[in-house]
Formats: C-alpha cells, sequence, structure tokens
C-alpha cells in the first residue's frame, strides 16, 4: 500500500458538538475555525480514534447538511421549524478525505446545488505517481494507452425522487 492513493468521500455522517443555537450563531458570523472545533470527525481525527493517517484539507464552507428542503437555503430546525421536520443542528456530514504519499488538495469547496437536504462537496487534487514500465508489451500496452489518453468519465446515477446525479471522474498523467 505504500505506493497507493485512496479517497474516501459521501455522506460520513460526523456531526457537531455544540448546541444548535451557537451553531446557527457561528454559521451566521461564517466562523468556520471556530464552528471547526466542536466537529466530530476533526476531534476524531486529531485524537487517532478513526482514519489513522488519512487527512482532510481546511473548510472554509459553510456546512452541508441539514438544510430544510430541496431548493432551499434555510437550515432544518430552529424556529420556527415546520411541523414534523427532523431537529437537526448544522454539520459538515459531507466530506473528502484522502490517505497516501505525494497528495497535495488544491481546492476543496461545497457547491449550492439543491437536489437534496445535503449540499455536496468538490475537491481538486494533484498527485505524483510513479509509472513502472514493464519490458512485457502485453502488460505494457493497456497501462500506456489508458494514461496518456486522458480519460474522463461520467457516472450518472439516479436519486429517489427521480432526478439524476453525476461524478466526474477524470485523470491526466504527464511525465516529469
Amino acid at each position: 500500500m505504500s505506493n497507493s492513493r485512496i479517497f474516501w468521500f459521501g455522506d460520513l455522517n460526523y456531526r457537531l458538538y455544540l448546541e444548535d443555537n451557537l451553531a446557527r450563531q457561528l454559521i451566521k458570523e461564517q466562523d468556520w475555525t471556530a464552528l471547526q472545533k466542536f466537529d466530530q470527525l476533526q476531534r476524531e481525527l486529531e485524537h487517532g480514534g478513526v482514519f489513522q493517517g488519512w487527512k482532510e484539507g481546511n473548510i472554509e464552507f459553510a456546512p452541508t447538511y441539514k438544510y430544510s428542503s430541496y431548493n432551499c437555503n434555510r437550515y432544518s430546525g430552529g424556529i420556527p421549524s415546520r411541523a414534523g421536520e427532523k431537529q437537526r443542528t448544522p454539520a459538515w456530514c459531507d466530506r473528502i478525505l484522502w490517505c497516501g504519499k505525494g497528495v497535495r488538495q488544491l481546492s476543496y469547496f461545497r457547491s449550492e446545488s439543491k437536489f437534496s437536504d445535503h449540499r455536496p462537496v468538490s475537491a481538486l487534487f494533484s498527485t505524483q505517481i510513479k509509472v513502472v514500465k514493464s519490458t512485457n508489451t502485453r502488460s505494457h500496452t493497456v497501462p500506456t494507452t489508458f494514461l496518456n489518453e486522458t480519460p474522463s468519465r461520467t457516472q450518472t446515477n439516479e436519486t429517489a425522487n427521480g432526478e439524476s446525479t453525476s461524478t466526474l471522474l477524470s485523470l491526466r498523467v504527464k511525465d516529469m
């Protein structure tokens, strides 16, 4: 695994150890640094409780969960709250972590797409990889073709309410 680069992303479901009204005040002030001091995942990473050796970039955006409804800019809960609505303190549930040598995060941000009660996160990375050239032409042909073409593939999924979401995967390799 010493040559591996692993990325773990999605709804990791970590919350804030903070009262709802205090969290909302820090969000209103856009004080992300103060808010992160109460983030469950960051505390666990610091104490080695989970994801040992993994990293996350600087969070400089508002919490990604829980929005009141689709196509809404209001966090769920608080006062006034809709009847039957889950009472959730806003939190960074949606995260991108990585593990491996030579990985550098260039950006980390949230999108304002409103297809869910979450806001999606995105990141851009730069990483060094070692290309092993083989003398066996059969094992050399496929990787060379793959690495030099700059493939780009979009995976499309359908959500429970029939909307489609997509994830863009791309790889570009250049000789150093």
